[in-house]
């Protein structure tokens, strides 16, 4: 039973490794050496696909998905989108090396152009929702306690520098 209990041990240490290092082979193998495991590549790409580790790792990667998307705005889930495809690309720039792909690295940049301006839109939606907020808030205490107004009038543009330096390219 010992023998059994390794295997399925190995082998969930092999998926672990193998998600973490994105379904790259040779990293999989070299995190697994780190963890005091040893396998040749052939016995992994076997463990691959005896054990189904493309499919898992597509339905470990889409329950993922699904937990963060569902708190998300349309905005966002573009940007997840985006950001996901972003590091697919860096992961092919560091494959290729120095080898020059010229489309590659256009659409990269056209990527980025794109994430950027997301960004500023998101933040500039935050922003926007926090000033509304504020201003609700002052409406509420208006007619709720109206003593605790005159403190907030005299402590909001210290209040708004301070939020500005904490979230100061944070969007």
């Amino acid at each position: 039973m010992k023998g059994k209990s390794a295997d399925i041990e190995f082998r969930e240490k092999a998926f672990q490794a193998y998600r973490e290092c994105g379904g790259n082979v040779e990293a999989s193998i070299k995190k697994l050496k780190s963890w005091g495991y040893s396998a040749s590549k052939p016995t992994f790409y076997a463990l691959i696909d005896r054990c189904n580790f493309k499919e898992r790792l597509t339905a470990v990667d889409a329950q993922t998905q699904e937990a963060t998307d569902a708190a998300l705005t349309t905005e966002e889930r573009l940007l997840t989108s985006l950001l996901r495809q972003k590091e697919k690309y860096e992961r092919y720039f560091e494959r290729i090396g120095a080898t020059i792909d010229n489309q590659a690295q256009y659409a990269y940049t056209s990527l980025v152009t794109t994430i950027i301006s997301i960004k500023t839109k998101l933040g500039a939606d935050r922003h926007a929702l926090a000033l509304q907020f504020l201003k609700d808030l002052v409406i509420f205490l208006q007619k709720e306690d109206a003593s605790a107004v005159p403190v907030i009038e005299k402590n909001l543009d210290a209040f708004g520098t301070y939020v500005k330096e904490k979230y100061a390219g944070h969007n």
